[in-house]
């Protein structure tokens, strides 16, 4: 078995991380725009894991879209989790699997539909297929054919329905 992995906190330039050509996460041009926003918003909250030599094992897209914005580019520092050691490809491809799948836990809907605005959470990056919404009069037409097959319940602070 490897050697135990330790992290320690680093800064690293966008334009030194090298990007992994197989990393299977992606994102389209709203996630990169919101993502962008959240960078201006907030701040790096998330940091990056990287290897001993500058390879990316998480945060690719901050990479990506933030070494190619205008306001930040690729000589914009950014804090980086640095790896004790080199992961072998198979530890890689487990860690990038964890970090996407299961290990970060899920929305509870309920609390969602109970405790944010519809409308908040569309903007923020949810769509309706998420969400379930199937009446929405803002979005799209209430479809009583499914409403009929699924029982609804109806949320308190917006009137929107949502399946049981």
């Amino acid at each position: 078995m490897a050697d135990k992995i330790t992290w320690s906190n680093e800064r690293r330039k966008l334009s030194d991380l090298i990007p992994w050509d197989i990393n299977p996460a992606q994102i389209n041009k709203k996630q990169a725009e919101r993502l962008e926003e959240s960078l201006e918003l907030f701040g790096q909250i998330q940091t990056l894991a990287i290897s001993p030599t500058n390879e990316i094992y998480d945060g690719h897209q901050r990479q990506l879209v933030w070494g190619a914005s205008q306001k930040y580019g690729g000589d914009y520092e950014v804090d980086v989790r640095v790896a004790s050691r080199e992961l072998t490809e198979k530890e890689r491809k487990k860690l990038i699997i964890y970090l996407r799948k299961g290990a970060v836990g899920e929305f509870d809907f309920d609390i969602l539909a109970n405790n944010f605005e519809v409308d908040d959470l569309l903007d923020w990056g949810f769509d309706a297929k998420e969400l379930d919404l199937l009446y929405a009069p803002e979005f799209k037409e209430y479809d009583e054919s499914v409403a009929n097959d699924v029982e609804m319940i109806e949320c308190p602070k917006c009137g929107h329905h949502f399946p049981k």
